[in-house]
């Protein structure tokens, strides 16, 4: 493999795009490939077409193409996928590797549990996981599995709702979980700081009730060790193909 390339989502909040860089720094400490760089997905640069340009006209033939991304939808899905299509129809030579999403790692059950155990000191409240929500049903079930296994974990009544699409809806599912408990605590199922977890700190401070709102996942060292092993699993399989 010639070289590495990291996408991330992007966002209008420059310190959320900031996160996902100094992640990835830490991240790069761990691979031994000479060519490592950054991408965004979309709100934010260097864009794909322009770091893919850049390391291939490095030299580079081979790339791993990582998306650090919480589950397979549309980006992953499509996205990706069409705008390495455009690059590759530009640069035939060129071959690229996809690493899978984080998904339903069990170091990912480990983070949310973490980040729980930071706001909350009793088995009092429930528990709300609230996710961006997609289009595509398959990070919608994903996320309530998730929610599932933090339930066996902690024996709790855990709740799933959606921000963007997806149902039920952030807000919806918050006002019903008022009506019916007296301690909530909300853990976004997010990565990084940005606009949409900026909403959900609106709906706490506005909220007249006991609403804790956790941290989000993070560039935590759990995350990076997912992100390393599908890292990883993508480069055995390219060797054994």
């Amino acid at each position: 493999m010639d070289a590495v390339v990291y996408i991330g989502h992007g966002s209008l909040i420059a310190e959320g795009n900031n996160q996902f860089i100094n992640f990835i720094e830490e991240v790069k400490k761990e691979m031994n490939i000479p060519v490592q760089e950054i991408a965004f997905l979309e709100l934010a640069s260097p864009t794909i077409y322009e770091t893919m340009k850049k390391v291939i006209k490095a030299g580079a033939k081979q790339i791993l193409v990582v998306p650090n991304l919480l589950f397979a939808a549309a980006h992953f899905k499509r996205d990706i996928p069409e705008e390495l299509a455009l690059i590759k129809a530009e640069f035939p030579d060129v071959s690229f590797y996809i690493s899978k999403p984080f998904d339903l790692h069990p170091k990912m059950i480990d983070l949310v549990m973490k980040r729980i155990a930071e706001k909350r000191r009793d088995n009092e409240g429930t528990i709300l996981i609230v996710g961006r929500g997609s289009s595509d049903p398959e990070p919608i079930l994903k996320l309530m599995e998730i929610s599932n296994n933090i339930y066996q974990r902690l024996e709790s009544p855990v709740y799933t709702a959606f921000l963007t699409a997806g149902k039920p809806a952030f807000a919806n599912e918050l006002y019903k979980l008022q009506q019916e408990y007296s301690k909530i605590y909300i853990m976004p199922y997010l990565l990084f700081t940005g606009t949409l977890l900026k909403r959900m700190e609106s709906a706490v401070a506005n909220s007249q009730d006991e609403v804790i709102l956790c941290p989000p996942l993070q560039y935590d060292f759990l995350l990076k060790e997912v992100l390393l092993e599908r890292m990883k699993e993508q480069l055995m399989a390219d060797r054994t193909n």
